[in-house]
């Protein structure tokens, strides 16, 4: 039976591609599927849920942390290192896919030092510090846009791979009622504070909307309750709050325009086309969200509003803008569609076993 092992998580931004890689192969043949993380991603609750086993590596970030942390994380680095090669050692993967996050690193880094076959899948248009660290070194690299050559000793463009549910709704048709508009604030499976600060901030100006707009705001674990009460001031605004949206495929199928991050979901909003107004992490690595969103407002696919120019009136007047013409939202969405590239996790399943002349039967 063919043996995959992923590597990396931490987000869901992470995580989802690297599942979706796992199900496409799944789909091939017979295969056991294993994934590596922390003990801090989300990838400790959603890997077992689909029945996947999960190794949990000593290892924390770099980069973009105060001094402490970055002592800390080198002095984890050679006990990670060990525990990746104990786990090589006892799984014996075939393909080793490492996806960025904290635990991609040591993995991969281990996997090529003991001549286990490997992978990289990169989401951004501007890599992680892991990805850019071990890109020169890993054979064969999947990347979502052109001119990465750069970094990557073996760049193949496929966009970003998919989870099945979310790949079907490519080509569908649309039955979602036109009104009310249903705007879905999503910070990524952390949440994200700015989002919901905003959002707060916002709901005196929104409350003349509340017939307009109905609202699904996935607010991250930290700050549900706080949110939660933000809108129960608000009893006429209509909005479904939870701190985590386990179904997204149901919510694309519902919402006409997405606030959120720049991260991988952008590969998504082109999968279903959906609009979205994207506010990129300010210190991203790289500068990759800003990347992102800048792809996808070239076309007219996307609004970008940085960081540090996003308030709650901004938010507000391009509400006001979506709902006084309609059409805008229908432009927007055909926009995004034009970027999608077909779903990369099949694309990626058969390019590897192509490459690497695996069996998968």
């Amino acid at each position: 039976m063919f043996r995959l092992l992923v590597a990396g998580g931490g987000t869901g931004g992470h995580l989802f591609p690297g599942m979706a890689v796992a199900e496409a192969l799944g789909e091939m043949g017979p295969v056991e599927v294993r994934f590596v993380g922390t003990s801090r991603g989300i990838e400790t609750t959603a890997v077992p849920k689909r029945g996947w086993h999960l190794y949990l590596l000593p290892v924390s970030g770099l980069y973009r942390v105060g001094l402490a942390k970055r002592l800390l994380g080198l002095a984890r680095l050679p006990v990670a290192l060990i525990k990746a090669a104990q786990i090589l050692r006892e799984y014996k993967p075939d393909l080793v896919l490492g996806v960025g996050g904290y635990a991609s690193g040591p993995m991969l880094l281990a996997a090529l030092a003991l001549g286990y076959k490997t992978a990289l899948q990169e989401q951004n248009a501007y890599p992680g510090m892991t990805n850019r660290l071990l890109g020169r070194f890993v054979p064969i690299s999947f990347v979502p846009f052109e001119g990465l050559g750069e970094v990557f000793k073996n760049p193949v463009v496929v966009g970003n791979p998919l989870r099945d549910a979310i790949a079907q709704l490519n080509g569908q048709p649309d039955q979602r009622p036109r009104t009310p508009l249903v705007v879905a604030i999503v910070g990524g499976s952390q949440g994200a504070k700015v989002l919901n600060d905003t959002l707060i901030e916002a709901l005196p100006l929104l409350e003349r909307f509340y017939d307009q707009i109905e609202w699904v705001h996935q607010t991250g674990k930290a700050d549900y309750e706080r949110v939660m009460e933000a809108y129960q001031a608000y009893p006429c605004i209509k909005a479904q709050v939870s701190p985590f949206i386990e179904d997204m495929a149901h919510l694309y199928s519902r919402a006409h325009l997405f606030i959120s991050r720049a991260g991988s979901m952008v590969g998504e909003y082109c999968a279903v086309g959906r609009a979205s107004i994207l506010v990129p992490i300010a210190q991203s690595s790289g500068g990759h969200q800003l990347k992102n969103a800048l792809a996808l407002e070239s076309v007219g696919a996307a609004i970008c509003i940085q960081q540090v120019d996003l308030t709650a009136e901004k938010l507000v007047s391009h509400l006001g803008e979506f709902l006084a013409d309609p059409r805008l939202i229908s432009t927007m969405e055909a926009a995004a569609l034009s970027l999608y590239k077909g779903n990369a996790a099949n694309a990626i399943a058969q390019r590897v076993v192509e490459f690497f002349a695996l069996e998968v039967s």
